[in-house]
């Protein structure tokens, strides 16, 4: 009964338009349907083709990220001064003189 409702639900969805059927078989009814008798070339033609052509999914592209530019000079209103460490370009940065540390901008 049940191998009745699938092949009278794929040839129901051959019937509407590929755009609202889009009438691709799983590998599961393609063997139901062989075993039940069905021509390889209307099992194709109920399918949607043959499961070669179909189409691959591609995987979806990686957005790439650009890498970050990193400062080795500390530049204040007092004048730039080398770090110790690299940091991104723009963080938070200070130079530390005699009369105390001079808040700057990494560049």
């Amino acid at each position: 009964m049940t191998h009745r409702l699938v092949l009278l639900g794929l040839l129901a969805a051959a019937c509407l338009p590929a755009a609202d059927a889009l009438a691709f078989c799983t590998t599961r009814e393609r063997i139901q349907l062989r075993n039940e008798g069905v021509p390889q070339m209307e099992i194709d033609r109920l399918c949607g083709g043959a499961t070669q052509q179909r189409a691959p999914s591609m995987p979806p592209q990686q957005q790439q990220m650009p890498r970050p530019r990193f400062a080795t000079l500390c530049m204040t209103t007092a004048g730039p001064c080398p770090m110790a460490v690299a940091m991104p370009v723009g963080s938070a940065c200070a130079c530390y003189t005699p009369w105390g540390a001079v808040p700057g901008v990494a560049q």
